[in-house]
């Protein structure tokens, strides 16, 4: 499974924003709106027919969730906004899914180069503990007012091959951003990407300075793998069901 998507609006609190961003060591809260644009017809087959008319108006309506990253500098955490608000709208499949395989915060060490995400996955719990992935970014000349932020464009290249579009902003001294996208000179106010029938756009909506400093406690439950690790164990428990499921004798 891809776990990755996202697009984002942008209202921002330029006053506070502006007065705390030459300072990395301040203690954050920023707020994406992900937009996630499906191609119905690229993933139509992979849809229990007695479903896709719901996929389908779900698609056609838009789903757009808010993802929130919380920062102190050296460490970071990237999660849904659990609390769907009204602006969200109501909660369909596909918002349900996201959610649900997105639950687990994921967690960046910038100390250690480390990325932390627990999964569970048939019965089982893993914890995916990797390097933070090197996108090979190519900073470009191409700039872009984002909500008030002078942003400067930015591509790279993900361990899929997806191709990740990004703007980051200099005056706002952090080399996070969102999902695990990251370790470019700025925050990073707007990615996106497309693969498998589905574009996902990250945008800034709003930043604040925490009035506590942010401590991060690593997870420590579940079997310890690698990403590659982790997509290997998963496509072996898809295999053993799936064979389960044929075996079983469903004429009588």
């Amino acid at each position: 499974m891809n776990y990755k998507f996202f697009t984002f609006f942008t209202t921002c609190i330029l006053g506070s924003v502006i007065g705390f961003a030459q300072n990395a060591n301040e203690n954050i809260k920023v707020t994406y709106k992900t937009d996630f644009i499906i191609d119905f017809e690229k993933i139509k087959d992979g849809i229990p027919a007695d479903q896709r008319a719901i996929f389908k108006q779900e698609i056609d309506e838009g789903i757009s969730l808010d993802f929130q990253l919380e920062s102190n500098g050296k460490m970071s955490v990237f999660k849904p906004e659990l609390k769907v608000n009204n602006s969200q709208g109501n909660v369909g499949l596909i918002k349900q899914m996201i959610i649900e395989s997105e639950a687990n915060p994921l967690y960046k060490d910038y100390q250690n180069n480390l990325y932390y995400n627990q999964k569970e996955f048939g019965g089982k719990t893993f914890l995916i503990k990797d390097n933070l992935y090197n996108y090979n970014w190519k900073l470009t000349k191409e700039t872009e007012d984002i909500k008030g932020f002078p942003a400067v464009k930015a591509t790279g290249v993900d361990e899929d091959g997806a191709i990740i579009t990004a703007w980051y902003s200099k005056s706002l001294h952090y080399k996070d951003g969102p999902y695990k996208f990251s370790n470019l000179p700025g925050l990073i106010v707007k990615a996106e990407f497309e693969t498998n029938g589905m574009k996902a756009i990250f945008t800034l909506k709003d930043i604040q300075v925490l009035d506590k400093e942010l401590i991060v406690k690593l997870p420590s439950k579940g079997q310890v793998v690698s990403i590659d690790e982790f997509m290997l164990e998963a496509k072996k428990l898809n295999k053993k069901y799936s064979e389960a499921n044929q075996s079983v004798d469903t004429s009588k």
